[in-house]
């Protein structure tokens, strides 16, 4: 029996009236339409991001953003990215035909290694096609780093936010920074059952996301009251005129609908964790477990709680998860581990690295739920008994 699971559905009783009546009114369409743009408003407002586009996964956001870079970055071809991430942050960018380069992680906030990344790019950046760190289960990176990368040595920097829709930097959202991707997945932090979203400040970049979003059809700006000058071809007829190889990434507007009654609670899902995960966090053996400490200009929100062991012991790790089944609460590996044990992964990872703090996550943590309706109790009582083991 699951007592403190991964995550709920968010929905109440009311919600799903709502849904039915939605779905039951003939004059409302539930392919993409009016309900999709009303909610990349709200986001894109919430996010301070111009624009935001509403897609059906945020590993299709990912798609999307890697499919930008390949028709606009020349000859560059390296994409570099942590070595610990979820699998579609990176398999969008190798399909692609990038050619990944992996860069360990930090232990300070759980995305790529500042100082060896800096390296890098000191020596590659003239190859560079793009930077594209993680917000790993919803910590915030040094945003002033990546600027900085940006600023000083000309490469592209994009952010996989998809555990991280609430955190913030020097009071902003994080996902107003750089384009970025997040996630509106059943299991995330807002829950439009499925979808995701891709925040940018560029109406070049916007105007391409809305195309490819729809096959690579150009009358998809239409929509949105977007110029399609230098996209249009004057040989074909307008109503099929396609201007890039795009797919089908688009969402419906019965997920937008399921997603704004959710969104009406950001505050509230904000606060939670946050409270949630500053308790969980007071009473862990710091001796014992390492958690990312924080930087005075970012606000971490937590996309779950991390237990991981300082000290390498495979036995303590299996009294952790055997004291999870006892308690009933769900527990999950830290997204990939190290990406470099993954089967479709192993032959772009160089043996002559030591990935030390993604193999260190790998074989000493994993997590358990945080959620604005978690069992509070039980996670302290889970607690308190692990700072026995």
């Amino acid at each position: 029996m699951i007592n403190l699971p991964l995550n709920i559905n968010n929905f109440s009783f009311l919600d799903k009236l709502k849904i039915c009546k939605f779905i039951l009114n003939d004059k409302n369409r539930w392919t993409q339409g009016n309900q999709v743009k009303n909610f990349e408003k709200k986001f894109s407002e919430y996010a301070g991001s111009k624009y935001a586009v509403f897609v059906s996964s945020g590993s299709t956001a990912n798609e999307l953003i890697a499919q930008y870079v390949k028709d606009t970055c020349g000859s560059r071809n390296i994409v570099v990215l942590p070595s610990t991430t979820w699998q579609t942050s990176c398999s969008p960018w190798i399909k692609n035909g990038f050619k990944p380069h992996f860069i360990d992680i930090s232990l300070e906030d759980f995305s790529i290694d500042k100082q060896k990344l800096l390296s890098f790019v000191k020596s590659f950046k003239d190859e560079i096609a793009c930077i594209f760190p993680t917000s790993l289960i919803g910590f915030t990176p040094d945003m002033d780093f990546y600027k900085m990368l940006e600023s000083e040595y000309g490469v592209k920097i994009m952010f996989d936010n998809c555990e991280n829709t609430f955190g913030k930097y020097e009071n902003k959202n994080i996902s107003s920074f750089f384009t970025s991707s997040t996630s509106t997945y059943f299991g995330h932090q807002i829950q439009s059952v499925e979808g995701g979203f891709i925040f940018t400040n560029s109406e070049d970049e916007y105007k391409y996301f809305l195309i490819n979003r729809n096959h690579g059809m150009v009358r998809s700006l239409d929509a949105y009251n977007l110029k399609a000058e230098n996209f249009e071809n004057k040989l074909v007829d307008p109503l099929f005129d396609f201007y890039s190889l795009g797919s089908n990434y688009r969402n419906t507007d019965l997920n937008a609908f399921i997603g704004q009654l959710d969104f009406e609670r950001v505050d509230v899902y904000e606060k939670s964790r946050d409270k949630f995960y500053s308790i969980l966090k007071s009473k862990l053996n710091k001796s014992k477990f390492l958690l990312p400490e924080g930087r005075i200009k970012s606000k971490d929100c937590a996309f779950c709680f991390p237990i991981i062991f300082k000290d390498s012991n495979d036995r303590n790790l299996d009294m952790a998860k055997r004291l999870c089944n006892e308690l009933g609460i769900e527990y999950r590996p830290i997204i990939s581990g190290f990406l470099g044990y993954q089967t479709c992964y192993k032959k772009y990872f160089d043996s002559s690295i030591n990935y030390k703090n993604s193999l260190k996550l790998h074989h000493d943590g994993f997590y358990i739920g945080l959620y604005h309706k978690m069992d509070l109790n039980l996670a302290k009582k889970f607690i308190k008994q692990l700072n026995k083991i």
